[in-house]
C-alpha cells in the first residue's frame, strides 16, 4: 500500500484546497505509482485511480497535460483517470492517451470519435492498431486529414463497407488514393477501382513504390485497366440481336431469372449467358461482352453484384470464361473471396463510372 504519509498529505491537500499543494501532491502520488506500477495489485491501482482523479479534477491544462503524457505509455495505468483524460475537450490533454494508451478499448475509442473534434479523431487514427469498429467512425465522420492518416496506418483494419467508403473518398484526393492503393490488405477489386479512377501520376507512384516483383503485376494491371474496364474499346463485333431479343421476351414473360442464367452458363451457351447477364443487370450487351472476354474476373463480379446474383451463379458464369484468370480453381477461390467482400454500393458506383465513360466516349 502507499505510505501513510502520502495518504495523510492527500487528505490535507484536498481539505485545504490550496492549488499549489494539490499540484505538488498529484506529482508525488503519480511518481509513487510510476515507480512500482507493475507490482501493484488491482486494489492498489484502484486506490491510485481514486487518488489521482480527486487530485487532477479541475486542474489547469498544463498539469493535466503533464499527467496524460506520464500515464499514457503505462500498461497498468489507472483506467478511470485514463478515460477521463482521453475524453477531455482539450486535445493537448487527450492526445497522448488517444495515441498511446493500451487501456482504451474500441468501444471507448469509437464513442470519442463520434463525439469529439477532428483533432481527437486524428490522434486515434495514429494509434498502433485501430479496429474496424473505430475506423468505421473515423472514415464516416473524419475530414481529409483523418482519412489520409488512418489509410496510411498499417495497423488499421477496415470492414468491407468502410473500405468502400474510403475508396469513394479517395476520388479527387491524390494523397488518399495513393495511401489506399499502397495498403497491403486492399481487396483486389477495390485496387482496380483505384487504378480506374486515379490520376496517371498516382498510378505511376503506386508502381514506383512497389517491389520489383510487384511492379510487373501492377504495371500489367494498370495497362489492362483500359482494356478491361474503359468503355469505348472496340469489341469483337458479334451480333447478339436475335439472342438478345429472345432473352428480353423471356424476361418479359417472367421466365428469366438467376436459375436460367446459371443454366445457360453451365450448358456452355455463351450468347445466352451474356444476354441474360445484360438483361438482369441492366448493363448494355456490348459492355458485358467486353468485360466477359477480359482476363480478370473483377468486372463480372461487379456486374453480378449489381444484379444481386448468388455466388453459385457467379461461379458458373466465371467458369464459362475459358482461359481466363478467373476460371481456374485458384482463380475461382480468389474471386469468391472478393465477391463476398464486394458491396452493392461499390458495385453500383463503379458501374456508374463505366456508364459516364461510355457517355463521354459516345459524345467525344
Amino acid at each position: 500500500m502507499p505510505p501513510a504519509s502520502i495518504i495523510a498529505e492527500l487528505e490535507d491537500a484536498l481539505s485545504s484546497g490550496a492549488s499549489h499543494r494539490r499540484v505538488e501532491t498529484l506529482r508525488r502520488v503519480t511518481d509513487l505509482f510510476l515507480h512500482d506500477a507493475d507490482r501493484f495489485t488491482e486494489e492498489q491501482v484502484a486506490l491510485f485511480d481514486d487518488v489521482i482523479m480527486r487530485l487532477s479534477d479541475s486542474m489547469e491544462l498544463a498539469v493535466r497535460q503533464e499527467l496524460a503524457e506520464r500515464l499514457a505509455p503505462v500498461m497498468s495505468a489507472p483506467k478511470t483517470v485514463l478515460r477521463s483524460l482521453a475524453q477531455a475537450d482539450e486535445i493537448d490533454v487527450a492526445r497522448p492517451i488517444l495515441l498511446l494508451s493500451a487501456q482504451l478499448d474500441d468501444t471507448i475509442l469509437a464513442d470519442i470519435a463520434r463525439t469529439k473534434s477532428q483533432e481527437h479523431m486524428l490522434a486515434i487514427a495514429g494509434r498502433a492498431s485501430v479496429g474496424e469498429t473505430v475506423t468505421d467512425v473515423l472514415v464516416e465522420r473524419g475530414d481529409a486529414r483523418v482519412a489520409r492518416s488512418v489509410a496510411a496506418n498499417e495497423g488499421a483494419r477496415f470492414s468491407p463497407k468502410t473500405y468502400d467508403a474510403l475508396v469513394e473518398k479517395s476520388k479527387g484526393d491524390d494523397v488518399l488514393a495513393e495511401a489506399v492503393g499502397l495498403r497491403k490488405d486492399i481487396p483486389p477489386y477495390l485496387f482496380r477501382v483505384i487504378l480506374a479512377t486515379a490520376r496517371e501520376e498516382v498510378r505511376k507512384r503506386l508502381v514506383a513504390s512497389s517491389s520489383p516483383r510487384e511492379k510487373v503485376h501492377l504495371s500489367g494491371a494498370i495497362a489492362g485497366v483500359a482494356d478491361r474496364i474503359a468503355v469505348g474499346t472496340a469489341g469483337p463485333g458479334r451480333d447478339y440481336t436475335a439472342t438478345h431479343r429472345a432473352i428480353v421476351v423471356q424476361h418479359g414473360r417472367g421466365a428469366l431469372g438467376e436459375a436460367e442464367l446459371r443454366a445457360y452458363a453451365e450448358e456452355g451457351k455463351t450468347d445466352e449467358t451474356l444476354c441474360a447477364l445484360s438483361v438482369l443487370s441492366g448493363v448494355p450487351i456490348e459492355l458485358v461482352e467486353r468485360l466477359f472476354l477480359g482476363d480478370r474476373p473483377d468486372p463480372i463480379l461487379i456486374i453480378a453484384r449489381c444484379a444481386g446474383l448468388s455466388w453459385p451463379t457467379v461461379k458458373a458464369v466465371l467458369a464459362a470464361r475459358h482461359g481466363s484468370a478467373g476460371s481456374s480453381a485458384a482463380g475461382l477461390e480468389e474471386a469468391r473471396d472478393s465477391y463476398q467482400k464486394l458491396t452493392s454500393g461499390t458495385a453500383m458506383r463503379v458501374l456508374r463510372f463505366w456508364q459516364v465513360r461510355e457517355a463521354s466516349a459516345a459524345t467525344g
